[in-house]
């Protein structure tokens, strides 16, 4: 059975690949285009499938009945990730994203939800849930429905399992709505943008004068792209800098940010099911979403070989968990 449970978006992602992000009204060329599946929680299960292995990572998500369904079912079984709990939907279109990526790797990304969006409580009902988690050691919570969200938080939170929320475009709720829910996460993950919807500021050093121990989930995790990411402790008030892979010194180069923010997370949850300590579980997700960034595919994440060699490498350039700090706030 399945060690992680991932529930989130499915998507078949277009990326035009162009000079520089266009201001408003520019139009600009492309000079290649990519034809893809994405989506954050099937791109995070992926990441984790390639680390554990098959039959480890289970997905519940939806995809329409569409030309493009039966194609990513396939590519799912092929990277070894359960789709049993992908529901299709009659009369609906699969996910879409549209992505614009720049010579520096930078992008911007619209999306057509579609069946992401229908996804709802009857298809996370309490048997298939306490199927997918009875042998999970933890969740990945993405960007499904809120009501989907909360049936999961709740059922995982009863059986005591490690859940993981990156909520993605659902901080556009604001905090007050999604509180309940991010208590009950053992890690909270948030980009830079995210946080400043969240909190007014992406500033570490702010975010956690900012926290109430009693009303935030016991670790939030930053990521910051390039510069790696940060680890805030709620409860103990500790701030840990997370170092970026030192890609350049390993003669490696930026081609792609797309789908790196996923690998870490799913990077993260594996390592986390394989007993890791948190802090070297998100190391190990730094050096995976910097691996991702070197390669064209949003699904560039490494196996777990070629990941640990990479991570044994950097370590004599630095690559190393550094001393935490404790907040004074």
């Amino acid at each position: 059975m399945a060690q992680v449970l991932v529930c989130g978006a499915i998507n078949w992602d277009t990326t035009c690949f162009v000079s520089h992000l266009p201001a408003p009204g520019e139009e600009v060329t492309c000079s290649s285009v990519s034809e893809v599946s994405g989506g954050t929680g099937a791109n995070a299960a992926v990441a984790a499938a390639r680390l554990l292995g098959p039959g480890r990572v289970s997905l519940l998500a939806a995809l329409g009945q569409d030309s493009i369904t039966q194609r990513q079912l396939d590519l799912l079984r092929a990277e070894g990730v359960s789709s049993d709990a992908v529901v299709r939907l009659k009369g609906q279109s699969s996910g879409h994203a549209y992505i614009l990526v720049d010579s520096a790797g930078q992008n911007t990304i619209a999306s057509n939800l579609g069946a992401n969006a229908v996804l709802d409580v009857r298809h996370a009902s309490h048997a298939r849930l306490s199927s997918l988690l009875e042998d999970c050691r933890c969740v990945v919570l993405t960007d499904p429905p809120l009501a989907v969200a909360a049936a999961v938080v709740e059922a995982a939170s009863a059986r005591r399992i490690s859940i993981l929320w990156d909520p993605g475009v659902l901080v556009s709720h604001g905090w007050d709505v999604l509180a309940s829910l991010a208590a009950h996460a053992d890690s909270l993950v948030l980009n830079e943008a995210e946080a400043e919807q969240l909190y007014g500021t992406s500033a570490p050093s702010e975010i956690a004068k900012r926290l109430s121990p009693a009303a935030t989930p016991a670790h939030l995790v930053l990521k910051q792209g390039g510069r790696g990411s940060v680890l805030l402790e709620t409860r103990s008030g500790t701030t840990l800098h997370i170092p970026s892979l030192p890609l350049a010194r390993l003669g490696l180069e930026v081609v792609s940010a797309v789908g790196c923010g996923d690998v870490f997370l799913g990077a993260y949850a594996a390592y986390l099911a394989l007993g890791s300590e948190r802090r070297h579980a998100l190391l190990m997700a730094s050096a995976a979403g910097g691996l991702n960034a070197t390669r064209l595919e949003t699904r560039g994440g490494p196996d777990r070989t070629s990941l640990e060699d990479t991570v044994h490498r950097a370590a004599s350039l630095g690559f190393t968990l550094p001393h935490a700090e404790v907040s004074d706030g």
